[in-house]
């Protein structure tokens, strides 16, 4: 689906199955978080910490960045870190080609 993506390092597709790092983002998750019970899908990963992109499904935006902590558990306040794209030319232009340029 999005594999036409032209990634920018640090930013790569998984080299792996992405369930898991969905079902951590499940753990993760309280109740007042933007991306409680909502459908996800991880489509990258930023490879120098634990920030992956999920296209969110049935929300006005459409793509997020989570930091993960791997806690295992439901976190508190402003974890996991969040910030939300409107599509994937939003998370191109104000996440990746920053973080490229950064690194």
């Amino acid at each position: 689906m999005y594999r036409n993506i032209d990634w920018l390092e640090p930013w790569d597709s998984l080299c792996t199955e992405g369930s898991s790092f969905e079902r951590q983002l499940y753990k993760e998750l309280g109740k007042n978080h933007k991306l409680y019970n909502k459908k996800v899908t991880v489509i990258g990963r930023r490879y120098d910490c634990d920030d992956f992109l999920f296209e969110v499904n049935d929300t006005e935006f459409k793509f997020a960045v989570v930091h993960l902590t791997f806690s295992g558990r439901d976190e508190t306040g402003t974890y996991p870190r969040t910030k939300l794209y409107k599509d994937l030319d939003d998370w191109i232009n104000r996440c990746m080609i920053p973080d490229h340029n950064e690194f």
